[in-house]
């Protein structure tokens, strides 16, 4: 559901987040997504996958992860924050990382991938749409969306069949799983796993 009165955040505010945060600079098993990331690395190990394209890819804790639990050989991620590149370059130096908008990239095109994982994201973009019709047909998909308000959060999700019915077209054998959040027993991440389909809007 959209979340009333929440301002669109612009690369700045991330940026100052980024820098002012401790938790995004510590190693990923101290993070409070560390949980959330092993059902990730697990499903993308189990699956085989080795070359991953993050969309939204943060300060680098979730490579550093993907790289030592699911064995890829290859990651690439994209932001929008410069100050979410600098550290994912520094802290993840296996990694590649770009500068640039989920919603008018071209990298998915253009970079080599097996699975698509985006975390955290889409409840921040207003086009979220948008960004998942860039995706191409046939990929994996890894994706992660609240069921809470937060000041950057554009939208939320009350119940995984909200979260099934906005992105479910967009995907082939799509399934949603609720993961309990750190912070208070309400708090839950739906973890989302489907393949791109062609006829998504």
């Amino acid at each position: 559901m959209p979340d009333e009165g929440a301002a669109v955040k612009g690369a700045d505010w991330y940026d100052a987040v980024y820098r002012s945060v401790p938790v995004y600079g510590v190693p990923y098993w101290h993070s409070h997504y560390y949980c959330l990331w092993c059902v990730i690395a697990d499903r993308i190990r189990r699956a085989g996958h080795r070359r991953v394209l993050d969309v939204g890819c943060g300060p680098g804790q979730l490579a550093n992860c993907l790289f030592d639990l699911a064995g890829i050989e290859a990651y690439t991620g994209l932001d929008f924050s410069v100050q979410a590149v600098a550290m994912a370059t520094a802290q993840c130096p296996r990694g590649r990382f770009l500068v640039g908008d989920a919603t008018g990239t071209n990298v998915h095109g253009e970079i080599p991938h097996d699975v698509v994982v985006s975390t955290e994201v889409l409840e921040h973009v207003p086009d979220d749409v948008g960004v998942l019709g860039r995706f191409l047909p046939g990929k994996s998909c890894l994706l992660t969306v609240p069921n809470f308000p937060y000041d950057s959060h554009v939208r939320h999700f009350v119940g995984w069949q909200d979260v099934e019915h906005r992105y479910g077209p967009f995907f082939d054998t799509f399934s949603v799983l609720p993961l309990r959040g750190h912070h208070s027993d309400d708090q839950v991440y739906y973890l989302c796993e489907g393949v791109r389909n062609t006829y998504g809007a």
